[in-house]
């Protein structure tokens, strides 16, 4: 509330650029007086009055109008604003179809859509009293992923959790069931699948290097910096000419 001459403001404003502005101002009097006023004619103050709201009819009509201006900024701002976001998602890590392994034996391979990661763990139950093995109990833990560069999305195409008694077992099943999904990592940029496009597209397009199942990868345009920058190389690698002895005269 902001606090005029003889009167008092309260605003309800709203701006958010490329999306909304609310302009809500309310007036009030809370102590009027109108003394003064009552000593003209009668005509005279309904005159004022009509053309007092005339006045305000005015002024509601220039802010339509750069309200108007501000709908068509707001359309360009917006449009940009998505072109960024587009721009700012960053190309996911992947570890170019080869299998790492960290610190604690966790295992992941990956590339520009597809992750999967395994890992085999002890697991094995003790006795309290003596703090003696009751028996070794191995636990495989694996999960087939899509590697999706967008954060906060986390979408399992397959994984289980199993035990057993004796690590061989543990290994054969851990080992066939990285053979068994192989599949998903002969290629850096697999197609995506057309069910889990939308972890793969911003602002309404498929982000840089990808392409859907059943589609020719986009074969990139190089840059001009690019063309000038093979260019180069191939003026370095290009043999000299050969030079040619003029016969003596």
């Amino acid at each position: 509330m902001s606090e005029e001459q003889d009167y008092e403001v309260y605003t309800d404003d709203v701006f958010l650029p490329g999306r909304k502005m609310q302009i809500e101002h309310t007036v009030d009097l809370p102590k009027y007086d109108i003394s003064e006023l009552l000593q003209k004619p009668p005509e005279e103050i309904r005159a004022l009055y009509q053309k007092s709201k005339e006045g305000e009819n005015t002024v509601h009509e220039i802010v339509q109008a750069a309200m108007k201006q501000w709908e068509q900024q707001a359309a360009i701002t917006q449009r940009l604003m998505y072109a960024v976001r587009y721009l700012d998602i960053s190309a996911v890590q992947h570890t170019g179809n080869q299998w790492i392994e960290d610190e604690n034996g966790k295992r992941t391979i990956s590339n520009s859509v597809y992750k999967m990661t395994c890992q085999l763990t002890e697991n094995t139950r003790w006795n309290l009293w003596n703090s003696s093995a009751l028996n070794k109990r191995w636990h495989v833990e694996w999960e087939v992923s899509l590697n999706t560069p967008k954060a906060h999305h986390h979408i399992v195409i397959a994984g289980q959790e199993r035990n057993f008694m004796d690590r061989t077992d543990a290994e054969n099943y851990m080992n066939g069931r990285i053979r068994a999904h192989a599949k998903y990592f002969t290629e850096l940029s697999p197609p995506v699948p057309e069910k889990h496009k939308i972890v793969f597209m911003e602002s309404n397009m498929l982000l840089p290097g990808y392409h859907l199942e059943g589609q020719e990868p986009k074969q990139e345009k190089p840059s001009v910096l690019g063309k000038l920058s093979e260019a180069k190389k191939q003026e370095k690698t290009a043999p000299a000419p050969k030079k040619t002895h003029e016969p003596e005269r």
